[in-house]
């Protein structure tokens, strides 16, 4: 179980990175971000969180807001993931007083 944890927590970590890295590449030239190759790469790697998380979404949630969604989902499941991790490895720390 702590294997399986510990592959999952760098799996979200790597996309949450991906996402991160999307948004620095998009800020140097926002406007044409769409003709770098390296923005649509990181797109493709982050397309099916990205799509996930719109399955997930409300309707009223735009679509180019979906990404922040999938971020700030991705953090709080990486946030999860940690103490999931802390409370396998020590579990005296989890068991209360």
């Amino acid at each position: 179980m702590e294997a399986f944890l510990a592959v999952l927590h760098n799996l979200v970590m790597l996309v949450g990175i991906f996402y991160l890295a999307q948004l620095v590449v998009g800020i140097f030239n926002w406007p044409a971000r769409e003709n770098n190759p390296i923005y649509r790469l990181f797109r493709f790697l982050t397309s099916p969180v990205t799509k996930a998380v719109r399955v997930i979404t409300p309707a009223a949630i735009q679509d180019r807001h979906v990404p922040i969604v999938a971020f700030l989902l991705l953090f709080w499941l990486y946030v999860g993931l940690f103490f999931a991790r802390l409370c396998t490895k020590y579990p005296l720390l989890c068991a209360g007083a």
